[in-house]
C-alpha cells in the first residue's frame, strides 16, 4: 500500500502560503541532508543513500507560561543533538490563573512562531496533567509522536523516564535567575520589562490574545485587604526551573 503525504495548508491564500510552508519544510530537510553529507565526507555513501537513514527525535516538556529565552536556549542546544523535537506543553488543561494564565493553544502559537526559523522540525503537542506518577510516561507517549531521548533537569521526570527505559539528558539552565516564568509573570503584572526576557514572537502572541491584561486581571487577589494569594500560586525550586508543589503530580518539567 502506498503512503500518502497530506499537508494541511493555511487558510486565506492557500496557494502562496501553502507553497511557502512546504518550501520551509523542504529547506530544513535539505539542511539536515547537507550536514549528513559533510559528516560522512566526499565519496562515502550516507545512510540516506544506502536506505539506512534514521531520524533521532527528542522530547522536551514544560509549561511555557510563557515560552521565554531560557526555553529558547534549551531548544537551540537540543537541536544540535536531534533531527526532530517534540515539545510537550505540560498542564495543557490549565489557563486563566496567575500561575497558568495562557491556554494550550496560545502556548502552541508562542513556540511554533519562535522556533519557525530554526533548522529543526518540531512537533508541539498539548499534554494534560495526570495525577498518577507511575503511569505518567505512558500518558505522555500516548499524546506524543515516538521519541528516542527525553531532555529534563527535573529529578522525578528523569527517574520516571529512566524506569520506562528511555534515555534522558540534562542541560545547564540558561541564566536561570532571570529567565523564569514566575519572574516574567510578575513583571507583566507590575508593568516591568518582561519583553526582553521572551522572543519577539511571544510578545506578538501575548498582544494578540490580550494576555497582558488577562494576567493582570486574574492576578488580583480575592481579598485586597489581606493580600492573600490566589490558590495554586506557591512554588518551590528544583535547581533552576520552578515547580509548583502540586506539579510533582502533574509532572511539568519546566516553567
Amino acid at each position: 500500500m502506498g503512503v500518502r503525504l497530506i499537508y494541511f495548508l493555511p487558510v486565506g491564500t492557500p496557494h502562496t502560503r501553502g507553497k511557502r510552508a512546504i518550501e520551509a519544510l523542504w529547506s530544513r530537510s535539505a539542511g539536515r541532508r547537507a550536514r549528513t553529507r559533510e559528516a560522512y565526507g566526499a565519496g562515502h555513501a550516507t545512510p540516506e543513500q544506502t536506505g539506512e537513514m534514521s531520524v533521532t527525535r527528542g522530547f522536551y516538556i514544560g509549561r511555557f507560561q510563557p515560552y521565554h529565552e531560557g526555553h529558547h536556549a534549551m531548544v537551540e542546544r537540543i537541536a544540535r543533538d536531534v533531527d526532530e523535537l517534540v515539545i510537550g506543553i505540560g498542564s495543557a488543561d490549565q489557563s486563566h490563573t496567575p500561575h497558568d494564565p495562557f491556554t494550550a493553544g496560545e502556548r502552541m502559537m508562542m513556540i511554533t512562531k519562535a522556533t519557525q526559523a530554526m533548522d529543526l522540525l518540531t512537533y508541539v503537542v498539548p499534554i494534560e496533567d495526570l495525577n498518577r506518577n507511575a503511569v505518567w510516561v505512558s500518558h505522555v507517549q500516548s499524546m506524543s509522536p515516538n521519541f528516542d531521548v527525553a531532555y529534563s533537569n527535573n529529578p522525578l521526570v528523569v527517574r520516571l523516564f529512566e524506569e520506562a527505559g528511555i534515555e534522558v539528558k540534562g542541560s545547564q539552565m540558561y541564566r536561570r535567575d532571570e529567565f523564569q516564568g514566575t519572574e516574567i509573570r510578575q513583571r507583566i503584572v507590575d508593568g516591568g520589562d518582561w519583553q526582553s526576557l521572551v522572543p519577539p514572537q511571544v510578545v506578538d502572541v501575548l498582544h494578540e490574545c490580550d494576555g497582558v491584561d488577562r494576567l493582570r486581571q486574574v492576578a488580583d487577589t480575592d481579598d485586597p485587604a489581606t493580600g492573600d494569594d490566589l490558590p495554586g500560586d506557591t512554588e518551590m525550586s528544583d535547581g533552576g526551573a520552578e515547580i509548583e508543589l502540586s506539579e510533582y503530580s502533574g509532572l511539568d518539567a519546566s516553567e
